[in-house]
């Protein structure tokens, strides 16, 4: 005899494969994004640059040929290190799978660090003994905090940022606050797709794998920027 799911647990099923379509999609956009913003942009300038020391080492100008030289040998280490960061992005973590949340946040915050983002302040006030969350939670909750801090630095200007993860009775609270010059999300989301860019698309979409929900706002003060990510125990 065989067994009908019902229609709530269909539901479930097709909200989770949406949810899960979208996170691929919002992936796919951001690497198009970062390939067509950064590598391929360095990589048209490579061109350029490599014509030009072609062109001088026709005329035998040999001084500025160097320079040219130098400058290219630049260009070059950055594209290789614009492949490598967004490799390192596609990546999971470099950490045991039972490894507390605290690594996974801890993780993401050094990455953003060597990358040149403002400091973070990092609070973690969980229950004891701690939650036991699963490696998918883990690595979600990091992927949105390393989008969150992304866009940081790539459009806040902040000087200071906080991070701060902690539980209430009946939930679990992500919060990422920065003191930059902040932004309006429905003016982002207005955007046509191809200008609004994939950071707020896939924080959304991360937030509601978790089964949570995502706001960005300014704090009480009016100071700060918040995302904030909640979700059920």
């Amino acid at each position: 005899m065989s067994i009908i799911p019902s229609p709530k647990r269909n539901r479930k099923r097709i909200l989770a494969i949406e949810t899960a379509l979208n996170v691929l999609e919002n992936e796919r956009r951001y690497v198009a994004k970062e390939l067509h913003d950064g590598i391929a942009q360095t990589t048209l300038q490579l061109g350029l640059q490599a014509g030009i020391c072609r062109k001088l080492l026709e005329r035998g100008n040999l001084e500025m040929l160097g320079q040219e030289l130098i400058a290219l040998e630049g260009r070059l280490q950055l594209a290789s290190a614009q492949v490598r960061e967004v490799i390192a992005d596609m990546r999971p973590p470099r950490l045991e799978p039972e490894a507390p949340v605290s690594e996974y946040l801890q993780s993401a915050v050094k990455t953003h660090r060597e990358r040149g983002g403002a400091p973070v302040e990092l609070q973690i006030n969980l229950p004891d003994p701690p939650l036991r969350l699963s490696t998918v939670q883990k690595l979600t909750l990091t992927r949105i905090v390393q989008e969150a801090l992304l866009n940081i630095r790539k459009h806040a200007r902040a000087k200071h940022v906080r991070l701060r993860l902690n539980a209430d009775p009946d939930s679990i609270n992500l919060v990422i606050a920065d003191d930059g010059k902040g932004f309006d999300p429905a003016e982002v989301e207005a955007l046509p797709v191809d200008r609004r860019g994939a950071g707020l698309a896939n924080l959304r979409a991360r937030a509601e794998a978790l089964g949570g929900t995502l706001t960005i706002g300014r704090n009480t003060a009016g100071e700060w920027t918040e995302v904030k990510v909640t979700w059920p125990k």
